[in-house]
């Protein structure tokens, strides 16, 4: 189904969610570069740079303890999206697809109407990246487990159930978005794009038609990355040895796990690339059957969806029966990886420094000074502090 929606109305306001895993950052980097020609043509970027993340953190009431909140370029930024007087004004950022219902509600007084816009792909591939996700933010659970998991966590009686915090299946599901969304803002102000696996210009396209401007956007090479299934392993591998020492979250998040300072483009782009991280057929199938619910939903809803709803599915034969994990890794492709986790951890901020060896509850809890040098990230924080100190 492709529904060939005109460009929105003069004076809208449009929102993008997201989700994750949808293009997002490519987007919003060709939405940067492009910012003077699409402000020639009414198209007005309220975003400072090319993704304010912690600002839509914020704004979406998910602050974490390894960020600080930044609520004053958030009322900054919400009175001038609200007060645009451009042709058309938007903000993207995946981040509010992490509202609840009630910041859902202050997001509409505090921005004024809109347009909310949601990307959507095949839930398979995806879950497969989320997994990937998952390993930046030190969950060490093998692909299997996670992905059974993730699909106890919303059973299929239980699909389009309200947010949950941490259910990647709730937080895609576009049932949830026509809910809690749709109640705020009006069905008929939603906006569904469904992604082209083989069209990548599609999304760049459709937001083209949306804003109301000549084809003007660029590809961007600003995108995330997967990491091929053996050194996929190797991170898992290292959450759970990080895990296990009792390795404290904020100091993994501030290095680690920050993915716009973790330089894996070169490890990515060297690593050979025999083994992709696919989901097993079991799972695609599973997939599959939550997908049909989305069409349904979508199909019966007062939104409006650019794009073949057909895309959502996935081919439970093109996956392996089984995934099968790899025990080696290759030697350079790990000395890369090693080279652009120890960088950024060399930089670990002080105040997570001090958070990380307070005392805790219990050995392990919060003392890292009590766990062996043989852990790598223990290495790398030492020799942060000794750095520090000189």
């Amino acid at each position: 189904m492709t529904d060939l929606l005109p460009a929105l109305p003069d004076g809208a306001k449009l929102l993008h969610i997201g989700m994750p895993k949808t293009g997002t950052t490519a987007l919003q980097h060709s939405l940067w570069a492009a910012r003077a020609r699409l402000e020639e043509h009414g198209a007005h970027n309220v975003s400072r740079r090319a993704h304010e993340r912690k600002v839509a953190i914020t704004a979406a009431g998910n602050v974490r303890s390894y960020w600080a909140a930044e609520h004053e370029r958030w009322q900054q930024l919400a009175h001038e999206f609200r007060t645009s007087t451009a042709r058309r004004t938007f903000w993207s950022s995946e981040s509010l697809s992490l509202a609840s219902p009630e910041r859902i509600r202050g997001l509409r007084e505090e921005l004024g109407p809109a347009y909310v816009v949601t990307t959507i792909r095949a839930l398979a591939p995806q879950l497969a990246s989320r997994w990937q996700q998952g390993l930046r933010r030190a969950d060490p659970a093998p692909l299997d487990d996670w992905l059974r998991a993730r699909f106890a966590e919303e059973p299929r009686d239980g699909v389009g159930a309200g947010f949950v915090p941490g259910q990647a299946l709730r937080r895609l599901n576009p049932r949830r978005v026509l809910q809690d969304w749709g109640a705020v803002f009006g069905e008929e102000n939603l906006v569904f794009i469904v992604l082209d696996p083989s069209d990548h210009a599609w999304l760049l396209r459709a937001f083209e038609g949306l804003l109301g401007v000549p084809e003007l956007l660029e590809p961007s090479p600003s995108r995330n990355l997967s990491l091929p299934l053996p050194e996929a392993e190797m991170l898992r591998h290292l959450a759970a040895a990080y895990r296990a020492h009792g390795g404290d979250l904020d100091a993994w998040m501030a290095t680690a796990g920050d993915t716009r300072r973790i330089k894996l483009r070169p490890v990515v782009e060297a690593a050979p690339r025999h083994q992709t991280v696919r989901v097993p057929r079991w799972a695609a199938e599973r997939a599959d059957e939550y997908v049909a619910d989305w069409v349904e939903a979508l199909t019966s809803s007062g939104a409006r969806v650019l794009g073949d709803v057909r895309h959502l599915f996935s081919d439970p034969a093109a996956h392996p029966v089984e995934t099968e994990v790899p025990e080696v890794v290759d030697v350079a492709s790990a000395g890369r990886m090693m080279d652009a986790y120890f960088r950024v951890a060399l930089t670990l901020p002080a105040q997570v420094q001090a958070r990380a060896q307070a005392p805790g509850p219990g050995p392990g809890a919060g003392d890292l000074r009590a766990v062996g040098g043989r852990d790598l990230l223990r290495e790398l924080r030492r020799r942060a502090l000794r750095r520090r100190g000189r």
